[in-house]
């Protein structure tokens, strides 16, 4: 316990930062729906991009739900959670490095895997329980605009959307582990996710976009009953990987 005190001693106001953050942009959004909602015709006319013109249509055919998914999954959750994931993560390892402090810490009699995932679990944690506890309150405040969600497509899109950002923050740790720099692994992270919004953004590339397997479409899936199993399953793939990549890594490093 006493490791991951030390270790989380700065992550909390990052987290309650995120938190924040995330719920402000939530509110904001869902108060705003009902004049979206009667200025989407003239709003839609103003969209660039094809792919932004496409979630645009999601909400002329279906509504409110996609509205949401976009507001909470795909831009809120994507773009703060992408910045929890990189300064929380960042210095999973690379930390110790960068000040000085690894042989300090490996002098103890704790295992580097130990470390390693104890680290990794505090920083998954603190990325995704933002994610559950604003969406959730979308079902609360939903009725404040004469909307409704249920509990079901709310809990199954957090869980698909903490599922990406896991694969996230594992990437992020795993290039950590790489580095000497603390902050290394958050810029990668961050220019991979940048490139990745571009190419979502441009017509017939945007399927090798990993923007793509978070977009509307999915969420309305959804809540049609359709959960994206096969999708979820290379995350998880990923991650262990990733993961795995990370502990072979920090296990032999000499720093």
């Amino acid at each position: 316990m006493s490791l991951l005190r030390h270790w989380l001693r700065d992550a909390w106001w990052i987290f309650a930062g995120y938190i924040v953050i995330l719920e402000a942009a939530l509110i904001a959004a869902i108060l705003y729906w009902p004049k979206f909602r009667d200025n989407m015709p003239a709003i839609a006319k103003l969209v660039p991009f094809d792919s932004l013109q496409r979630l645009m249509e999601s909400v002329e055919i279906a509504g409110y739900w996609p509205y949401l998914a976009v507001q909470q999954w795909f831009k809120g959750c994507s773009l703060f959670g992408l910045a929890a994931a990189a300064f929380l993560t960042s210095g999973v390892v690379a930390r110790d490095a960068d000040q000085k402090t690894a042989e300090f810490l490996l002098s103890r009699p704790i295992s580097r895997r130990r470390i390693l995932l104890t680290r990794w679990l505090a920083a998954a944690a603190l990325v995704i329980i933002p994610v559950y506890i604003t969406s959730i309150t979308a079902i609360w405040i939903s009725p404040a605009v004469d909307e409704q969600v249920s509990w079901s497509d709310v809990l199954l899109s957090s869980t698909f959307m903490s599922l990406f950002l896991l694969m996230l923050v594992t990437f992020t740790a795993m290039i950590s582990a790489m580095s000497s720099h603390q902050l290394k692994a958050g810029i990668i992270l961050i220019g991979f996710i940048l490139l990745n919004f571009a190419l979502y953004l441009i017509q017939e590339i945007d399927e090798i976009s990993l923007f793509k397997t978070v977009d509307v479409w999915v969420f309305m899936e959804i809540q049609a009953g359709n959960f994206p199993w096969v999708t979820s399953a290379c995350y998880v793939g990923a991650t262990i990987i990733m993961l795995l990549v990370a502990l072979g890594v920090y296990s032999r490093r000499d720093f």
